[in-house]
């Protein structure tokens, strides 16, 4: 009874095949309460170009246009939708009499299907890599570009750069010859320096003894001083001792008692 049937199944109108993106929830529902009636129209077998991804974008367009984020989600949809009507219609093959005829025909359509949505998922997945190639591509140009753009401002700034780095070494050159110029000048004014150096230290020295001989010969003049101040004391009481002595020469003898009575 199938096998009369599906030369009739072959020659039904070919439908679009749908995703779960764009399946409404209550004919899922539907299809799960009346999977034999479902199960009839997984059997049909679908034209390679049905069981692409819907609306994809061809080889032509630019690939800068592309959401291959949508494409690999649509196709991935599309498979998932494949296998599903191939379990639905697996469980009810199992009703039928021709069991394994059923099946296999099944598998027949998944795998058909499969291999174009397989087919379909490398080309998405080449011109993505394609379209990222591209893209570096078009970095690398765009930073080859700028760089090329800005080469003559890194001249100029390497030349500028030279040219200071020149000028600096200039001026070192001057300054060294300067110094080696002016190096007899230094050195007698430090030969200079040296014997005014020496000539201050001499001074110093001798102010320093003369300092010393003049302290020594001050404490000379304190001893002398006092010596002689101690000997003008003596002097001093030396001649008070004579004229007290005399003056009581001078009056001894009126009041001394005179032996002979005169």
């Amino acid at each position: 009874m199938i096998a009369k049937s599906r030369p009739a199944a072959a020659k039904a109108p070919l439908l679009a095949m749908p995703t779960f993106a764009n399946v409404p929830a209550s004919f899922l529902i539907r299809y799960s309460a009346v999977a034999a009636v479902a199960a009839c129209a997984v059997l049909m077998p679908l034209h390679p170009a049905q069981a692409q991804a819907p609306a994809p974008a061809t080889s032509a367009a630019p690939a800068a246009g592309r959401d291959f984020a949508a494409e690999r989600k649509a196709i991935g949809d599309s498979r998932a939708w494949t296998n599903y009507r191939f379990a639905a219609a697996e469980r009810e093959c199992y009703s039928k009499f021709f069991v394994t005829h059923c099946i296999n025909n099944a598998k027949e359509i998944q795998r058909e299907e499969l291999q174009v949505l397989r087919k379909r998922e490398l080309e998405v997945g080449e011109a993505e890599r394609a379209h990222r190639a591209a893209e570096r591509d078009r970095e690398q140009a765009l930073r080859r570009a700028e760089f090329e753009a800005s080469q003559p401002q890194r001249a100029a700034s390497e030349q500028s750069s030279r040219e200071a780095f020149e000028k600096k070494q200039q001026e070192q050159q001057l300054r060294d010859a300067q110094r080696q110029a002016e190096a007899p000048q230094r050195a007698a004014n430090a030969q200079a320096y040296e014997k005014k150096q020496s000539d201050f230290d001499a001074r110093m020295q001798e102010a320093q003894q003369k300092g010393a001989e003049q302290a020594r010969q001050r404490q000379e003049n304190v001893k002398a001083y006092d010596a002689k101040q101690r000997d003008l004391e003596q002097r001093q009481k030396a001649l008070e001792e004579r004229r007290a002595k005399a003056r009581e020469q001078q009056q001894g003898p009126a009041s001394a008692p005179r032996p002979f009575g005169f």
